[in-house]
């Protein structure tokens, strides 16, 4: 499953994609994914669609590219009250593979400035915005987006979305399958992606605590409708989760490097007073493949700097802590 996936003018291959994910998917970290490989794209974090515009984007720790990174999809935050045409004037500086808009961040500071779900909500915004962007912007264009707001009623107004991405030439969805108001912890609804793909004609992309490839082959009849998966936490949790999916030969995971890399990679990237939030982030993911990963977590509470992250937290890496098993993760 999930060989390649066309989108516009671009093949990714393997359609296996790394989530957005605020706090996270920085360049050091879409950094780290690439050194595994195994991806056919990286995602950056949300990025303000007014505050891009302001961005040094080569230097940016948001935007910049690395080579090494293969093809990355810029996701934006909009509300429509931005200079779009401006944004798409400056795009091409970026080389993205593809622009995302986020339709599905339901965080209250997102809703407050008519991103994510507040602008799927409104849909007569939601048409102005998409119209704006395809009148400045040939590329390609995907959206992501949850079910709605109604659990009891969510259908018909999927369905009117559906046709309008169709009709402003949207070429890809990602749904993550939970409602606006439902939190991380509630199980995804995987069982809607087939209905979700036999509506649209449009390539359908399945996000939501998808851990390891067993989760697909258990749950075929809910996959195998779908044009290609994305992976979020358990990717920060194990930045070399891609191989699984994409069937490569397993590595020798030193995980007290691993972190370690990722820390120089983000200090490459941004001064310690920034990177200090960032690898507190990291962090409390990578923790999850260990059994007593809570004493790793806890011991860098302490620390005051990213220097003395680091010192706690190889002190908990380089004993060799005892891993969780490989199958039996789980976000919920």
């Amino acid at each position: 499953m999930f060989e390649t996936l066309a989108v516009g003018d671009t093949t990714f291959a393997p359609a296996l994609f790394l989530a957005p994910m605020e706090g996270i998917t920085n360049s050091a970290f879409r950094r780290l994914v690439s050194d595994f490989g195994g991806y056919g794209a990286l995602y950056t974090e949300m990025l303000s669609a007014g505050a891009y515009l302001q961005e040094k984007s080569r230097e940016s720790p948001y935007t910049r590219k690395r080579p090494c990174e293969g093809p990355v999809i810029y996701q934006f935050g909009a509300s429509g009250t931005e200079d779009l045409e401006a944004l798409f004037r400056k795009l091409p500086e970026l080389d993205a593979a593809a622009v995302d808009l986020n339709l599905g961040c339901p965080a209250p500071k997102i809703r407050a400035h008519g991103w994510g779900v507040a602008l799927c909500a409104d849909f007569p915004r939601l048409r102005e915005v998409l119209e704006r962007i395809r009148r400045n912007y040939q590329g390609n264009l995907t959206v992501k987006c949850r079910l709605g707001d109604d659990p009891g009623n969510w259908r018909e107004g999927f369905l009117e979305r559906l046709r309008l991405f169709e009709d402003v030439g949207v070429q890809a969805v990602t749904v993550h399958v939970r409602f606006s108001g439902e939190k991380l912890k509630r199980r995804p609804r995987w069982e809607e992606y087939p209905w979700i793909a036999a509506n649209t004609r449009l390539p359908v992309i399945g996000n939501g605590d998808i851990c390891h490839p067993s989760d697909l082959e258990r749950n075929r009849a809910f996959f195998e409708p779908l044009a290609g998966i994305m992976l979020g936490r358990i990717a920060v949790v194990k930045p070399w989760i891609f191989r699984e999916f994409a069937g490569l030969p397993p590595l020798e995971i030193d995980h007290a490097e691993v972190w370690d890399r990722l820390y120089r990679y983000t200090l490459e990237d941004m001064p310690p007073e920034r990177a200090f939030g960032r690898l507190m982030d990291f962090t409390y993911f990578f923790a999850k493949n260990f059994f007593f990963g809570h004493q790793l977590y806890k011991g860098i509470q302490k620390a005051q700097d990213a220097a003395g992250i680091r010192e706690a937290a190889l002190r908990f890496l380089e004993a060799k802590p005892t891993l969780q098993p490989g199958q039996g993760l789980s976000f919920t």
